[in-house]
């Protein structure tokens, strides 16, 4: 048994040193790139910066599937290369439902040109609403706990 192992792994090493040149793992690498990227801060109306935020890109050629997705930096810094010219979006979302989008015009010269705008608080300006609602809640499930304390 031990000879027929033996005699296995012989031949699987002589074929390994045979086709050498031809099979080999792929590996991995990197250069620098000069393509012109187009860089965006994001932040909250109070300067504060939307860290680690979820941020998409839509190209002009499909604004329904993200070009590109991933999220701001420490410093709500989102940075993408475009791959063609016309009106690209990049909308920031943070977990509490605040949306800022982008807009920017790439030139036939990769010339970077951005229209941000501010699409409200939460979930597009219904942050006063919910806060509303909110507080009228607790004021009445405190009335209510005093209410049922009272009558036992």
């Amino acid at each position: 048994m031990r000879t027929k192992i033996f005699i296995g792994l012989a031949v699987l090493t002589g074929l390994i040193f045979l086709f050498d040149g031809e099979i080999s793992a792929h590996g991995t690498g990197y250069k620098y790139s000069e393509l012109k990227a187009a860089a965006l801060e994001f932040m909250y109306s109070t300067g504060e910066k939307m860290s680690y935020c979820k941020a998409e890109v839509f190209s002009p050629k499909d604004e329904k599937f993200a070009f590109q997705s991933g999220r701001t930096d420490e410093q709500g810094r989102f940075s993408f290369v475009p791959d063609s010219e016309g009106t690209w979006k990049v909308t920031v979302r943070d977990e509490e439902g605040h949306q800022c989008t982008a807009e920017i015009n790439i030139t036939p010269e990769k010339n970077v040109n951005v229209n941000a705008y501010n699409q409200g608080g939460l979930l597009g300006g219904t942050e006063i609403l919910i806060r509303s609602l909110l507080g009228v809640s607790i004021i009445f499930n405190i009335a209510m706990l005093i209410y049922r304390k009272g009558k036992s």
